[in-house]
């Protein structure tokens, strides 16, 4: 019993000691504002992250969105003028990508699957974004307007798409202007003969 008391006066003199160094002062952290602070970030995560997707179109610039409504584009595919005024499918993947890289982008479906060349181009703000070029005459556009996509590109996850609709117009109208380019250049590179309809103006 001597020794048991002995100890419990040594352990109670080590609790008081409170040396003149020691400078560690207890800190009370409220739990359940930790608590509540994670669960608002896992919260709003969940919701950018669930938040629904869907594509639109607009005519007047001829680009079809798709992403989250009021949000920034996840994807988007265009016409636009390449070269000598020929239609070009332009499709972007708005994922982070390395200045200079380039990769495929995998675009598979019910209509078959594209493998896309794609490279980083500069887009301001998002910094390096995966941007591909398809012509609309490439059977392989018809990937675009298939169901059940799922789009990979390095670095930026699968997308899991849902239909065009309205959206695939902006394939359909650059498929029409790219065969309507083509027969203009066939048209003037024909020689202006008596013998040839088309070009003839004996016979307008």
């Amino acid at each position: 019993m001597r020794w048991a008391g002995y100890l419990a006066l040594v352990w109670l003199a080590g609790c008081g000691d409170n040396r003149a160094g020691d400078r560690t002062i207890p800190v009370r952290i409220n739990l359940g504002n930790v608590s509540a602070n994670a669960r608002r970030i896992e919260d709003a995560a969940s919701s950018a992250t669930l938040a629904p997707a869907n594509w639109a179109y607009v005519p007047a610039t001829r680009v079809a969105t798709f992403g989250p409504t009021g949000r920034p584009a996840l994807l988007t595919v265009s016409c636009e003028r390449g070269p000598r005024l020929a239609a070009l499918l332009v499709v972007k993947r708005y994922a982070g990508a390395e200045r200079g890289a380039q990769a495929l982008f995998a675009i598979q479906g019910s209509k078959g699957i594209l493998r896309l060349p794609v490279s980083a181009v500069n887009f301001g703000e998002r910094g390096y974004v995966w941007r591909g070029v398809l012509d609309p005459a490439d059977p392989r556009a018809e990937v675009l307007l298939g169901s059940g996509l799922k789009a990979t590109v390095p670095g930026g996850g699968q997308l899991d798409l849902p239909p065009m609709g309205a959206a695939g117009t902006v394939v359909h109208e650059c498929v029409t202007r790219q065969a309507q380019q083509a027969r203009t250049t066939v048209v003037q590179t024909l020689p202006n003969l008596a013998s040839n309809a088309v070009t003839s103006p004996a016979d307008r």
